[in-house]
């Protein structure tokens, strides 16, 4: 007991804190607990909550007073748990935290009443870039997203708009909107839909889309981050400008990988979407980005460093396969 009430003591830091069975330290937010899970969102990860079984936390500690149910008893304080006991500084109860416990933040209802209820993530992020392959250049691009989470599933949409000019040439001038939803996985398995449409006028592409359905696999996953593959079906629609070249039309395949991996000094995001053509043999679509996240706190501003990649193995005549941007990019993140 000593030890939990040590726990109650100021810290001096701004933010919850988590600690593995692992030894991975977490600083973040908590924000609920139920069903064996722990839910935490990390600031250097902020498009996702880290969702960790109890079984696999050694420790934990709110800086900030939140609601702790122990088997009826419902206390509010400042929450920590060691030893396998979560303690409340607003009562002298404490509970096995395997045992019936539930912790949240209100104005919030308790997680056993969010169950069917869709929590949303908002961020917003603009970003200065320096550009090669279609013409070099510099640059600029926008992009909003809005997620939505509940126990059984995730849906995202997103639209980025991109602008870049060489002197007085056009280096970039595209539109992606994206649309999402994938089920939260049952062990490792998921399944998901998503569409990404849009324009790339620096390629001649009045129009794009790529619809794909499919199944996901999560390879890995902890505290600090995950590893997502997919594989499914896709059809990539392309209407292309130049006069006389044909409209592409092609049923694909839809491959990818996920990762989000906190690093301690630094939060690494990466994803990469291949397209192949079953049409058309050695014809591919390849989508890539990675940011890592190197200024972050509890505040929801964030900077990150990146780079994206769009790759055409069959581009039209006198155009290049590689588009490369490198950018600087500020997110702003709220719920």
């Amino acid at each position: 007991m000593k030890h939990l009430l040590l726990l109650f003591f100021p810290l001096g830091v701004f933010a919850d804190t988590v600690t593995l069975t692992d030894g991975t330290f977490l600083r973040g937010r908590i924000e609920r607990a139920s069903n064996g899970f722990l839910e935490v969102s990390v600031p250097s990860l902020p498009s996702a909550t880290q969702r960790i079984a109890l079984a696999k936390v050694e420790s934990f500690r709110t800086e900030s007073a939140v609601a702790v149910s122990m088997g009826g008893v419902v206390q509010r304080g400042i929450a920590a748990a060691v030893a396998g006991r979560v303690a409340s500084s607003g009562g002298a109860e404490t509970c096995d935290l395997n045992g019936p416990f539930e912790l949240w933040r209100e104005p919030e209802v308790r997680p056993r009443e969010l169950h069917r209820q869709r929590q949303w993530t908002m961020q917003a992020d603009f970003d200065l870039s320096g550009r090669s392959g279609v013409t070099q250049g510099s640059g600029i691009s926008a992009g909003f997203q809005a997620k939505g989470v509940r126990e059984e599933d995730t849906l995202l949409a997103s639209v980025r708009i991109v602008r870049a000019t060489a002197g007085t040439q056009t280096s970039a001038d595209d539109l992606h909107l994206n649309l999402a939803y994938e089920t939260n996985p049952t062990n490792i398995v998921f399944w998901y839909a998503r569409t990404d449409s849009g324009y790339d006028n620096a390629r001649l592409v009045d129009f794009f889309s790529v619809n794909a359905a499919g199944l996901g696999l999560r390879l890995y996953t902890d505290g600090a981050g995950k590893l997502d593959a997919r594989v499914g079906l896709a059809h990539r629609l392309e209407r292309y400008g130049s006069a006389g070249q044909a409209n592409l039309s092609a049923p694909s395949a839809d491959l990818g990988l996920v990762l989000t991996r906190e690093l301690g000094w630094a939060a690494l995001d990466s994803a990469i979407s291949l397209v192949p053509s079953f049409q058309k043999s050695g014809d591919f679509y390849l989508r890539h980005e990675s940011t890592i996240n190197l200024l972050r706190g509890p505040s929801p501003l964030s900077l990150r460093l990146g780079i994206s990649n769009d790759y055409r193995s069959k581009p039209q005549a006198g155009q290049v396969k590689l588009d490369t941007a490198y950018f600087a990019r500020l997110t702003y993140v709220w719920k």
